[in-house]
């Protein structure tokens, strides 16, 4: 009896536009939003790429011509600091204005910038042209003042030192867009809710035909929900199965190497999300206002995590952390975010057992409100 009710419940369920549509469609139609609209964003501000400058020679300069004659040249990742044009002040600025040049240094008796807007290649070039000018200055000063010790000076000068050691905490590289995917993810597994929401409110005799038809079934009670929420569960996890390939396979967003943990997160995730559903679809309301309110409740958990205006949770985490530690769409973005970010998995699993108790305790109290509306029913 449970696999025959389990597969006509999975199957009424497959035929239920709506719910398929903002379980399984809606993520994907977002997530490609998503992408569009951050495509090329970290490449763009985050990896540098060689500066196009326009150089004017109002006055001839050897020595910073061979500098800038230095700079570019290609690096030993085929990358030059400046795309170097000579030209003159006419066609510099309008080589300026048109995009094609960030910068246009003129040389007469000083070294001068002219640009159109400021940016972070603007301010390479200022602070390049200051360092030589200090430079300069300290060299010409010794020139006529200590000519004995130029050659220890200029050793000084040319001679960099660090003082500090770069190194990472992570071998990820995720760029910050990454995480408005995994609230997105979230996002998706709540969204299972509105299969539980369905289950939950068409086992209620006082809101449904199918309600009242499952209340005088010949049929155990549990037998039914644990049907109805296992068909609920697994079309969910169907969605949240073709989410994850979108994303890795189609999008190819990097989402680290933990395949195995992601799998879990959305497992456990999507458990969350039915177990939410089927709460509020318990509810001793409407249906519209059932339908509602899982709505809202779902976006505004989405947003907490992030969704919308990622710092929102940074603000929370300083503010009222207790909110983090219990919205449930936080909890799936924080175990992904941890999968990527962190060596240990306290973090992951802090999260993810949260989840789960939060589902056992959603999904037992659903129980005991339907069989009651049951009883009461007969």
């Amino acid at each position: 009896m449970f696999g025959h009710l389990y597969k006509y419940r999975l199957k009424s369920l497959l035929r239920t536009k709506e719910d398929i549509f903002w379980c399984m469609f809606f993520p994907i139609i977002l997530c490609t939003c998503f992408f569009v609209a951050f495509s090329g964003i970290n490449e763009k501000t985050n990896v540098f790429h060689t500066i196009p400058v326009a150089v004017v020679y109002q006055q001839d300069n050897e020595i910073f011509r061979t500098v800038m004659d230095t700079l570019s040249q290609s690096d030993s990742q085929g990358e030059a600091f400046m795309d170097v044009t000579e030209t003159d002040a006419g066609n510099a600025l309008l080589l300026l204005h048109e995009g094609k040049a960030d910068a246009v240094i003129t040389v007469d008796s000083s070294v001068s910038m002219t640009v159109a807007e400021e940016g972070i290649n603007q301010t390479a070039v200022k602070n390049f042209l200051e360092q030589y000018l200090q430079k300069s200055a300290v060299i010409e000063d010794a020139v006529k003042n200590n000519p004995e010790r130029l050659t220890g000076l200029m050793q000084n000068l040319f001679s960099g030192q660090d003082y500090i050691t770069e190194a990472s905490l992570t071998d990820s590289s995720m760029d910050e867009m990454s995480s408005y995917y995994f609230s997105l993810i979230a996002m998706a597994a709540l969204f299972g809710g509105f299969l539980g929401n369905t289950i939950a409110r068409q086992m209620n005799a006082n809101i449904t035909n199918e309600g009242m038809r499952k209340t005088v079934a010949p049929v155990r009670r549990h037998t039914i929900i644990a049907a109805e929420f296992l068909a609920a569960y697994t079309i969910q996890l169907m969605s949240m199965a073709l989410l994850m390939f979108y994303i890795l396979c189609v999008l190819q967003i990097d989402m680290g190497n933990q395949a195995g943990y992601i799998a879990l997160t959305c497992v456990v995730g999507s458990l969350a999300g039915v177990a939410g559903g089927m709460f509020t679809g318990s509810l001793p309301v409407r249906e519209n206002l059932q339908i509602a309110i899982y709505l809202v409740y779902s976006l505004i958990s989405s947003f907490l995590a992030g969704l919308m205006v990622h710092p929102i949770k940074i603000w929370i985490e300083k503010k009222v952390p207790v909110i983090n530690r219990i919205n449930p769409a936080t909890l799936i973005q924080d175990a992904l975010y941890s999968l990527v970010i962190y060596d240990t998995r306290e973090r992951f699993f802090a999260n993810i057992i949260t989840l789960a108790v939060y589902a056992a305790a959603l999904c037992t109290l659903s129980c005991l409100m339907t069989r009651r509306k049951s009883y009461a029913s007969i």
